[in-house]
């Protein structure tokens, strides 16, 4: 049996070869209004950006576009929450960040994780990447962040070592810097699929006509994008909570298998350096074997797991694992 068994951390949670997230920066209350019923009806989390000293109240940020609209109080974030979205902060006040970085950064964390009850974990740069610096970065680190949220049009690729800074592709009406070009609901979407990679959208509120061009689409684009993702993505992209996705990587990248070699069915999980920040300890494993399903029971630490096929001679089982977890596969 030693030489039949192979098994592996797959790449993305539930074997999917390619993954798909939606940003919001501000967090604004109108997403209720045709973002978050989009969501709702196909079945995709978001994840809101929330400039944590506006909680609540209505916008009034610089010169802003998007000033006079609310941005979302508690109980609108606890409710998206349930739906299964995440929350980031997008600093306290959405200006320079290194001017205050203790109350742009630790003040604004705490404060958001006092209103929605639970860790925050993702930065992400308000205003541009000039609130990505190395000294930023730092400054994230050390409290309390373990990943940060760029404003940069590219695929993220599954062996990046760095998650503080994960780009975001703007998914705008039109972008004006050294070429015009206009809306694309198929962007990002082959290279994903081809590099295995994960796509975060940058928006910040779609309404029925985008409140600036070069800021955001309107909420018929915003609809033709989630579609299309959906319908090139079908039972192969992984639809996730970008807090979920940060928490995978982590837990990929601080993982190993050990063999047992007393008994040939059985392997430990190995976690050394996992940030205490990652929330969701689940992997997705792929067990290889001669055996067809049916001949092979899987269980994490006394506890049967649900497997289903893969294909290529393959099971697939996602559970939760600590250090120590044994994983024992017994045939019949």
């Amino acid at each position: 049996m030693k030489d039949k068994l192979e098994l592996s951390i797959a790449l993305w949670k539930y074997a999917k070869e390619w993954v798909y997230s939606a940003s919001y920066d501000e967090a604004l209350s109108d997403l209720y209004r045709y973002v978050i019923p989009t969501h709702d009806r196909l079945g995709i989390p978001g994840h809101v950006e929330v400039v944590s000293g506006h909680i609540g109240i209505i916008r009034n940020i610089g010169a802003s576009s998007f000033n006079g609209m609310k941005h979302m109080d508690k109980d609108e974030l606890l409710d998206i929450m349930s739906r299964g979205w995440g929350v980031g902060c997008h600093s306290w006040s959405h200006g320079m960040v290194m001017e205050n970085p203790e109350r742009e950064l630790l003040q604004a964390k705490e404060e958001l994780e006092r209103v929605i009850g639970r860790r925050v974990t993702i930065y992400t740069s308000p205003g541009s990447n000039r609130n990505l610096t190395s000294e930023v970065i730092g400054k994230a680190k050390e409290y309390g962040y373990i990943a940060g949220m760029s404003i940069t049009d590219d695929l993220n690729y599954s062996d990046a070592e760095d998650l503080f800074w994960i780009n975001r592709p703007p998914l705008h009406e039109k972008f004006s810097d050294l070429y015009d070009s206009a809306f694309d609901p198929y962007k990002r979407i082959h290279q994903a699929k081809k590099y295995n990679g994960w796509i975060v959208d940058y928006l910040h509120c779609p309404l029925e006509k985008a409140v600036h061009d070069y800021k955001d689409c309107s909420a018929e684009h915003h609809k033709e994008r989630l579609e299309t993702i959906v319908e090139e993505g079908k039972y192969d992209c992984w639809f996730a909570n970008p807090d979920d996705v940060v928490d995978y990587r982590y837990m990929r990248k601080h993982t190993e298998i050990e063999k047992c070699p007393e008994n040939r069915g059985k392997f430990k999980i190995r976690i050394k350096g996992l940030p205490e920040q990652v929330m969701c300890r689940e992997l997705t494993f792929i067990l290889k074997s001669v055996y067809t399903p049916e001949a092979i029971t899987v269980t994490v630490d006394d506890k049967t797991a649900n497997t289903y096929p893969l294909g290529g001679a393959c099971l697939c089982f996602t559970v939760p694992v600590k250090d120590g977890s044994e994983i024992a596969i017994q045939t019949r």
